[in-house]
C-alpha cells in the first residue's frame, strides 16, 4: 500500500492521477449509494412480503370461515326440525312412525341441500332409538358410540368440525324437542375436503407453505415448500403449539384461527423464495451501478484529457527548455494556475534567450579581439623571415634581383592587408599564396616547382584573409628546405576543390616523410606550429565546427595540409 501511495504522488502521470481521484470520487458514492438501495429494496421487499402473506392468510382464512360457517348453518337449520325431533324422541323404538315422518318430512329438505350445496358430501344421523338404519340417512349408533367426536357430544351440544382418514365433517347434537337438553343423537353432515379447501390450495404466492391444523395440532391440509428444515419446523411447531407469526429464521410465518372450528391456518414463505425476488433487486441495482460507472468512466476520461492536456504541453515545453531550446511561443493568456506557470516559463525563457544573445555577442567581440591579435602575431613573424631572406640574398650575391623581391614583397603586403578587411575572396587568397610561394622560389633559387589545382568558379567566394600562407609558408620551411638539404628538387601542391558545402583547400609537399602522430601534435598544440594553430583557432571563430584545419601523408610520401572551410561565410561584426 505504501508502494502503491508512492507510486501514486511521485510517478503517476497528472492524467492517471486525475482518474483515480475521480474514479475513487465517484466510484465510492455509487457503490454506497447502490448498497444502501439495495439494503433499503430488501428491507422494503421482506416488508412487502410480510404483508402480503398476512394479507393472504387472512384472505385464506376468511373464504374457509365461510365456507365453514355456510356449513355450520345448515347443520344447525337441519338439527333444530322440531317434529322429527319429536317423533324420534317418543318412538321408543316405533321405526314405522320415525320412517314416515324421515320420509315425508326430513329427507326431502336433506336431499334439497345436498343437491343445491357443492361442498355437501353427504347427511347422517346417529341416534340410540333406532336398531337399523331407516331410510337413506337415519342410522344406529352402533360403533360410532365409541368415536371421539360421538363422545363429544354426550356433553357438548355444539357443533364440532372433525377431519380424519381424509373425511371432513361437522356433528351437531339432537336434542329433543320438549326440553332441550336431552340428547337424542348426533347430527354428522359430511363435505368434500378438496371443494371446501379450495381457498387455500390455489393460493401459489411465492411457492408458499400452507398448513391447516385442528385444535390438537394435527395436520389437516399441507402444503410444503421443498425446504424440508422450514416444513418439518412448522408440522413440529403446530403439534407443539409454540409457532408464533413473524420471521423464524430461515422462513416469515403468519398464522389466523379459523374461529367457526377452532382450527388454525398457518401460511409461510422461506427465505429463498425472497431472496430469489431479491436477486432481481439485486441484478437490477447492479446494472444501474455498472451504467453509472461506465458513464462516469467514459466522462473522466474526456474531462482527464481536457485537464491534463494543458499541463502535459507545459511538461512538454519544460522538456524543450531543458534541451536548451528557449525560443518558446506559449499560451499564457489564461488566468488560472497552469496559466500563470505558463507565463513564468515564458518569462524565463525570454530572459534566458536575452541573456544568452549578451554573452554570445560578447563572446564574438571577445573572438574578434582575438582574432586581430592572432593576425599581429602572424604578421611580424612572416616579415621578419621575408626582411631576413632578403638580407642574406643581398649579403651573399649583390644581384639586382633584390628589386624583384621588393616588387613582390609589396604585391604580397598588399594583398595580405587586403584594405584592412577581414574577409576577402578565394581569388584574392589564392594570389596572396601565389606572391608569397614566388618571393621563396626566388630566395632559394628556384630549387622547388610550385603547382597550382583549381577550378576558376570557385574564386568568387569568401573567406577569412591570410588563412592559406601559414600553412604554405610551413610546408616550405619544414618540408621542402629540408628536401633541397637531401638530394632532389622539391615540390609544392596548392589545389582547390569543393565537396558539398564546403571548400577544400590542399598544400602538399614532398618534403621528408613526418610521422603522423607529429602532424596531430603540430595542429593541437599552441606554440609548435609555426602559426598553424592560430589558422586552427581562426577557422574555429569564423566556422565553428566540422570546419579546421586536417593533417596526413599521401600514399606516395607527400606531406598534406588540408584546410576546410564553408562556402557561405557569414563575417564577424564587432
Amino acid at each position: 500500500m505504501k508502494r502503491l501511495l508512492k507510486w501514486y504522488y511521485g510517478s503517476a502521470s497528472i492524467r492517471k492521477k486525475l482518474v483515480i481521484s475521480y474514479l475513487l470520487l465517484i466510484t465510492v458514492p455509487i457503490l454506497v449509494l447502490g448498497v444502501y438501495s439495495y439494503s433499503v429494496s430488501k428491507r422494503n421487499m421482506e416488508r412487502q412480503t410480510e404483508e402480503t402473506i398476512r394479507n393472504n392468510v387472512r384472505l385464506m382464512a376468511s373464504d374457509l370461515e365461510t365456507s365453514l360457517k355456510r356449513e355450520n348453518d345448515n347443520i344447525k337449520y337441519l338439527s333444530y326440525n322440531a317434529k322429527f325431533r319429536q317423533v324420534l324422541k317418543n318412538s321408543r323404538g316405533n321405526q314405522v312412525e320415525v320412517a314416515q315422518v324421515l320420509n315425508e318430512v326430513v329427507e326431502p329438505i336433506f336431499w334439497y341441500f345436498i343437491t343445491s350445496d357443492h361442498n355437501m358430501k353427504g347427511i347422517e344421523i346417529y341416534t340410540p332409538y333406532v336398531s337399523q338404519e331407516v331410510g337413506s340417512f337415519l342410522k344406529p349408533v352402533g360403533g360410532s358410540s365409541e368415536e371421539s367426536w360421538y363422545q363429544y357430544h354426550q356433553k357438548n351440544f355444539g357443533t364440532l368440525w372433525t377431519y380424519e382418514d381424509g373425511s371432513m365433517f361437522a356433528t351437531r347434537t339432537l336434542l329433543d324437542a320438549q326440553t332441550a337438553s336431552e340428547p337424542i343423537g348426533v347430527l354428522k353432515l359430511s363435505v368434500h375436503p378438496a371443494s371446501v379447501l379450495e381457498p387455500i390450495s390455489s393460493n401459489t404466492f411465492l411457492n408458499n407453505g400452507i398448513l391447516l391444523a385442528d385444535t390438537e395440532g394435527r395436520p389437516i391440509y399441507s402444503r410444503q415448500t421443498g425446504t424440508e428444515q422450514a416444513d418439518q419446523s412448522v408440522l413440529t411447531g403446530a403439534e407443539a403449539g409454540t409457532l408464533h407469526d413473524g420471521d423464524q429464521g430461515d422462513y416469515i410465518l403468519m398464522s389466523e384461527e379459523i374461529t367457526t372450528s377452532g382450527w388454525r391456518l398457518y401460511y409461510y414463505v422461506t427465505k429463498s423464495e425472497i431472496t430469489g425476488r431479491l436477486y432481481e433487486i439485486l441484478k437490477s441495482t447492479l446494472l444501474i451501478v455498472g451504467l453509472c460507472l461506465a458513464v462516469s468512466l467514459f466522462l473522466i476520461g474526456i474531462l482527464s484529457k481536457v485537464l491534463s492536456r494543458r499541463i502535459l504541453e507545459l511538461k512538454e515545453s519544460a522538456e524543450k527548455v531543458a534541451e536548451g531550446n528557449f525560443n518558446l511561443e506559449l499560451n499564457h493568456n489564461d488566468s488560472d494556475e497552469i496559466g500563470i506557470v505558463a507565463k513564468s516559463l515564458q518569462t524565463m525563457c525570454d530572459r534566458l534567450n536575452e541573456m544568452i544573445n549578451r554573452v554570445y555577442k560578447a563572446e564574438l567581440e571577445k573572438k574578434a579581439m582575438e582574432l586581430k591579435a592572432l593576425q599581429a602575431m602572424i604578421n611580424p613573424h612572416f616579415l621578419y623571415n621575408c626582411l631576413s631572406s632578403i638580407k642574406w640574398k643581398a649579403i651573399r650575391t649583390g644581384n639586382d634581383e633584390i628589386s624583384d623581391l621588393t616588387g613582390l614583397l609589396a604585391k604580397f603586403y598588399r594583398t595580405s592587408l587586403n584594405g584592412g578587411k577581414q574577409i576577402t575572396t578565394v581569388g584574392s587568397e589564392l594570389e596572396n599564396v601565389k606572391s608569397y610561394v614566388e618571393l621563396q622560389r626566388m630566395t632559394h633559387e628556384n630549387s622547388f616547382d610550385a603547382e597550382y589545382e583549381f577550378d576558376e568558379t570557385l574564386l568568387g567566394y569568401s573567406m577569412p584573409n591570410f588563412l592559406l600562407q601559414p600553412i604554405v609558408e610551413n610546408a616550405i620551411e619544414h618540408g621542402i628546405n629540408y628536401q633541397e638539404e637531401i638530394d632532389g628538387k622539391g615540390r609544392l601542391i596548392v589545389r582547390l576543390e569543393e565537396e558539398d558545402s564546403h571548400l577544400i583547400f590542399s598544400i602538399l609537399n614532398n618534403g621528408p616523410r613526418v610521422e603522423l602522430e607529429r602532424l596531430e601534435e603540430i595542429l593541437n598544440t599552441p606554440g609548435k606550429g609555426y602559426g598553424i594553430y592560430n589558422i586552427e583557432e581562426r577557422i574555429r571563430i569564423y566556422y565553428g565546427a566540422g570546419c579546421g584545419v586536417y593533417a596526413s601523408v599521401t600514399e606516395d610520401g607527400y606531406t598534406n595540409f588540408t584546410v576546410k572551410i564553408l562556402k557561405e561565410l557569414k563575417e564577424l561584426s564587432v
